[in-house]
């Protein structure tokens, strides 16, 4: 029998994933058009994890602390790809955000599908530098790769829960 907390539990882990998605779309959209992804979006997104914790039973104090460690050591690892010039600022927000709301081997499982995806996206957006015959070097918005990541992880935990 499942109570009514259960239910509005599964409601807004819906609602929240729902968001998350909405957010991580629209990621993709700036990123792709202006090759930004914006500081406000990034921050709702680390803002709402909390509510996913509550919602889908992690908010004790042992996982709330591995979600901050595992975000920290995410944004610490990409910040120095950034120092690189390897990625952007908002890519590097991006994936810290994504990092607190999943477990750490699903983050783990996030980045690796963000490197393939990452990949891809970049053969994509340089066989279009190349076809517009642009000057200079391809700029790639790899927020996209990021985001797709994200997106799946977010289907999993939704579509898994079915089977």
């Amino acid at each position: 029998m499942v109570n009514a907390w259960q239910m509005n539990g599964e409601a807004l882990t819906y609602a929240l994933v729902g968001g998350l998605a909405i957010a991580l779309i629209y990621s993709i959209y700036t990123d792709v058009r202006y090759r930004l992804i914006f500081n406000r979006v990034t921050l709702l997104i680390a803002l709402a994890a909390p509510a996913y914790w509550a919602a889908t039973g992690g908010f004790n104090l042992p996982e709330i602390g591995l979600h901050l460690l595992t975000a920290t050591i995410v944004f610490i690892f990409f910040l120095i790809a950034f120092r690189f010039g390897a990625m952007g600022g908002g890519d590097v927000k991006l994936f810290a955000a994504l990092a607190l709301w999943w477990h750490w081997i699903d983050v783990v499982r996030m980045v690796l599908y963000a490197s393939i995806l990452g990949a891809l996206v970049t053969i994509v957006f340089v066989m279009i530098h190349k076809a517009k015959q642009q000057d200079g070097k391809a700029r790639i918005p790899y927020g996209v790769a990021i985001a797709l990541a994200g997106l799946w992880i977010a289907g999993e935990r939704i579509f898994n829960h079915f089977t």
